[in-house]
């Protein structure tokens, strides 16, 4: 066989790799070995894993921890590392399985209390590389440790990835792991690199909707140096705190998505307020309406939009991009009990204002009820809302369903609100490039849905596209409007001016 270089010139050959899978990755090391060298890179630096309930599952992750732990010159190769799903099935499997007939092996020792001979995994603690990586009360070995040392594997795995930009760890992860908080506290040496981080699963598991987010694997990432991008699930938690004397002030975190969260307004303004330089905002907030807690009173400190206001005022001159959303969480009541039985939805009360002095905002998605109001005699006009400098605007119906307004005469009225502001946009919107509306449970009302239609006729001069999209379960409305510049120039009479 010719050197490969006769096959294809090497300069290509980087061009080339960006293209293909991994399956085809896992195929080109086969070949030969400068291809094993070259393509080595390419087949680790991303590992994306999900985690299942099968014991095959299991296996293939565990001989993963296996490769990394013989083989750590191929954790310099990683870049993204995700590892999601809402099952830890690495504990379920002995990354050395033919210690079994040895009789090695047992998963219910930490460290090495009574042992004579010593398993591949009791080696790697001897050594002390994991008790470097956490405090310092953790050293001993308390009961509560035993049957850990699959977790510690993981833990030291994660470690040597030494060159990590993304990580992004799941819910079974998250609720199993007693030391990802220890190497979080270190990941500023750890992972110099570390820019985007992922904390849960944005699809819940339906066997299990409860969520769990121990706050110190929160704290750390707001004290970073180097993370820029920050998506997380977050309960409310019974008290929230910074644990240091100041709070930090991380002027390096420019993203955060919040999502599958039921924080109420006071913790997400205590988020906001360390975050001075965000750009970029996603808020999906999930409350919780069932039989036990259906009062409005309960619920208010989690829809009163005042305290969104002063929340979203931290970052009013620096953010660019906006979007919040707000849903059930598993377990409420449907839509159907809610009207059979007469119940009455919690409003969503006062106005979305703060986005009007917000310097730098282009693009955002908030719900109608946050500017239309939750009541049938109010609706806000949209040019006291928005910024005059706005590019992109998105409205939702998130929530509509539920309000008075959505079944009657009313319905037209506040969507006139649209149609005044669209009419007058060369005045105070003269950037407006898009307007959507989102409708999803929307879809079957009549009256909300009929009251969007009319919107293509009155919203329908010279220079203005419309058309719908379909997906699978909405309908989004939407319409470009093109801006006409004056293209008239200075005329320049030639021969006026001398050139030297």
């Amino acid at each position: 066989m010719p050197p490969f270089s006769r096959l294809l010139p090497l300069a290509l050959l980087p061009y080339v790799l960006d293209y293909l899978s991994k399956q085809e990755y896992s195929s080109l090391v086969r070949v030969c070995k400068y291809l094993n060298k070259e393509v080595t890179p390419y087949l680790y630096r991303e590992i994306s894993f999900r985690a299942g309930k099968s014991r095959g599952c299991a296996r293939k992750l565990a001989f993963l921890l296996r490769t990394f732990l013989e083989r750590p010159q191929f954790s310099s190769h990683v870049n993204i590392f995700r590892l999601s799903g809402p099952h830890p099935c690495w504990t379920k499997y002995n990354p050395w399985p033919e210690e079994h007939d040895r009789n090695a092996w047992s998963v219910n020792l930490w460290g090495l209390e009574g042992c004579t001979t010593l398993s591949k995994t009791q080696m790697i603690f001897v050594t002390n590389q994991f008790y470097q990586l956490v405090d310092a009360d953790m050293h001993k070995s308390p009961t509560q440790f035993r049957g850990r040392s699959k977790d510690a594997l993981a833990i030291l795995v994660l470690t040597r990835l030494t060159q990590l930009t993304t990580l992004k760890l799941g819910d079974g992860f998250l609720m199993y792991s007693l030391f990802l908080p220890q190497i979080l506290k270190r990941a500023d040496h750890l992972f110099p690199k570390l820019e985007h981080v992922v904390f849960g699963d944005r699809m819940p598991d339906l066997e299990n909707s409860f969520s769990y987010m121990d706050l110190d694997l929160v704290r750390p990432i707001f004290h970073s140096p180097t993370v820029q991008n920050f998506e997380w699930t977050m309960s409310q938690p019974w008290q929230f705190g910074w644990n240091t004397p100041e709070p930090p002030k991380n002027t390096h975190l420019t993203s955060l998505h919040l999502f599958r969260t039921n924080i109420n307004r006071a913790t997400l303004n205590q988020l906001l307020s360390v975050t001075p330089n965000l750009k970029r905002f996603r808020f999906q907030h999930e409350i919780l309406f069932n039989n036990v807690a259906p009062g409005s009173s309960a619920l208010a400190p989690f829809l009163h939009l005042d305290g969104l206001n002063q929340a979203l005022s931290n970052v009013k001159d620096s953010l660019e991009d906006c979007k919040l959303t707000l849903g059930l969480a598993p377990g409420s009541l449907s839509f159907k009990y809610i009207v059979e039985e007469g119940l009455h939805f919690p409003p969503v009360e006062g106005t979305l204002t703060v986005l009007k002095g917000m310097k730098k905002l282009k693009n955002v998605e908030v719900p109608l009820v946050m500017f239309l109001g939750w009541s049938p005699d109010f609706a806000a006009r949209l040019d006291e809302v928005l910024p005059e400098h706005i590019e992109d605007v998105t409205l939702r119906d998130d929530f509509v369903r539920y309000s008075p307004w959505t079944l009657d005469v009313n319905c037209g009225q506040k969507m006139g609100r649209i149609e005044e502001y669209v009419g007058g946009r060369t005045v105070h919107a003269s950037k407006l490039r898009t307007l959507k509306i989102k409708l999803t449970a929307a879809k079957k009302d009549h009256w909300l849905l009929e009251a969007v239609k009319d919107l293509r006729a009155l919203i329908g001069e010279k220079g203005v596209q419309h058309w719908v999209s379909n997906e699978l379960v909405k309908e989004n409305y939407c319409w470009q409007f093109e801006h006409s510049e004056d293209s008239r120039k200075d005329s320049v009479i030639p021969g006026v001016f001398f050139t030297t």
